[in-house]
């Protein structure tokens, strides 16, 4: 199966681009430590008991929303520490001040790269934060160029326009929010990744250490060919 999205110029994308961000959920967590990119994961050596690697990097980053939404609200910040040394998994605290980030909402996740795409002519690998367990899990889309090497501590975050027949949402709520994305295979949120990438950036999520904070985010438009699996 292959998404076809019709390209976005950046005239569209000022005057009356519409940006999508719904919650994508699966009814169990769709990525286990049998993934191979799967982090963070035990350890274990000659030299080492036990413990937990992590490509990912731990410390507070910040996202910062694609300027070029004017409702896309308020840069957050995410606090990542290591849950423990026998069992591994991120511990994440969210909230729109740094401060705060103590006394923030409290989820416990994982990051999984689920593949690669591609944005015109670049090959970016696609990435998911997978966040909670019971019941299921959440998903936020993320790319970064292709890198094997070293600790990773930036992602631009994907918009998430959710396919029609993954839509749910109950009726007659008045004005509370019950819409969301959901998504219950592997294969399919690879599509809905790679479909996402012809679409402007949502924002750029960013490791924020104490010598250089606030690093300024690099946006891109969607390119004008196919992406396809």
């Amino acid at each position: 199966m292959a998404f076809v999205v019709a390209p976005v110029s950046a005239d569209e994308i000022e005057d009356d681009y519409e940006w999508a961000y719904t919650l994508i959920h699966s009814d169990l967590p769709l990525y286990d430590f049998e993934w191979d990119d799967f982090w963070p994961r035990s350890i274990a050596g000659e030299e080492i008991i036990a413990g937990c690697a992590s490509r990912i990097a731990f410390g507070d980053w910040q996202f910062i929303p694609n300027p070029a939404d004017e409702y896309g609200g308020d840069p957050s910040w995410y606090r990542l520490s290591n849950y423990g040394v026998f069992h591994c998994a991120i511990n994440i605290r969210t909230a729109y001040e740094r401060a705060e980030l103590n006394e923030g909402e409290f989820s416990r996740g994982f990051f999984a790269r689920i593949g690669r795409g591609k944005r015109g002519n670049q090959e970016l690998e696609l990435w998911v934060l997978q966040q909670g367990m019971v019941p299921g899990s959440e998903y936020t889309l993320l790319a970064r160029e292709p890198d094997d090497e070293g600790v990773v501590a930036e992602f631009r975050v994907l918009q998430s326009r959710c396919p029609e027949e993954n839509h749910l949402e109950a009726r007659n709520m008045d004005i509370w929010t019950t819409s969301y994305c959901k998504i219950n295979d592997r294969a399919q949120l690879l599509r809905f990744a790679r479909q996402m990438l012809r679409e402007p950036d949502f924002g750029s999520l960013q490791l924020v250490n104490e010598e250089k904070e606030g690093s300024e985010a690099e946006f891109s438009d969607p390119p004008d060919d196919t992406v396809s699996d």
